[in-house]
């Protein structure tokens, strides 16, 4: 147990937040796919991937209402919701501009095609949802969730013995 212990608190395994495309901690259902999946048999190590478990479901909640609560906002606009999602959490949280063009963009994600007119159209309702205090709250309760979820990790998960 000691050589698995070791390499994952060496390794650190983790996995992507669906549609923000964020890196958090492994799971049990990941680590289950994972050379650690022995790791799980003991009890103390199980216990404490519990509150790993728990925080990755409320950060996945969030990023739902998140995602439902832009989708609302867009209704008649013809963008891809997820690709939109991530750009917001990424704008609000992080900064950053989108790229309008023949597509309007950010980074590599293709919000939405279209006229001209109707991305421009876009690109005024991601602003208006980028100072939205909602959507805003929404963002940053999940940029809280995952810094704990690493501070956990961090504390109770690699600094084990």
């Amino acid at each position: 147990m000691d050589y698995w212990l070791q390499r994952y608190q060496s390794e650190k395994p983790s996995m992507k937040v669906e549609i923000i495309d964020m890196d958090i901690p492994c799971n049990t259902t990941c680590l289950e796919s994972t050379e650690f999946k022995s790791l799980l048999e003991n009890e103390a190590f199980r216990s404490r991937m519990e509150v790993i478990d728990s925080l990755f479901e409320l950060i996945k909640d969030q990023v739902r209402t998140l995602r439902r609560e832009i989708s609302q906002r867009v209704q008649n606009q013809n963008v891809n919701i997820d690709e939109l999602t991530f750009t917001i959490f990424r704008l609000v949280e992080y900064g950053g501009n989108t790229s309008l063009g023949e597509k309007l963009t950010f980074n590599d994600k293709v919000i939405a095609t279209g006229s001209f007119r109707e991305l421009v159209d876009i690109n005024k309702s991601i602003e208006k949802m980028r100072s939205d205090q909602d959507i805003r709250s929404i963002c940053d309760e999940i940029r809280y969730l995952i810094e704990a979820l690493w501070e956990h990790f961090n504390k109770n998960m690699v600094k084990v013995q």
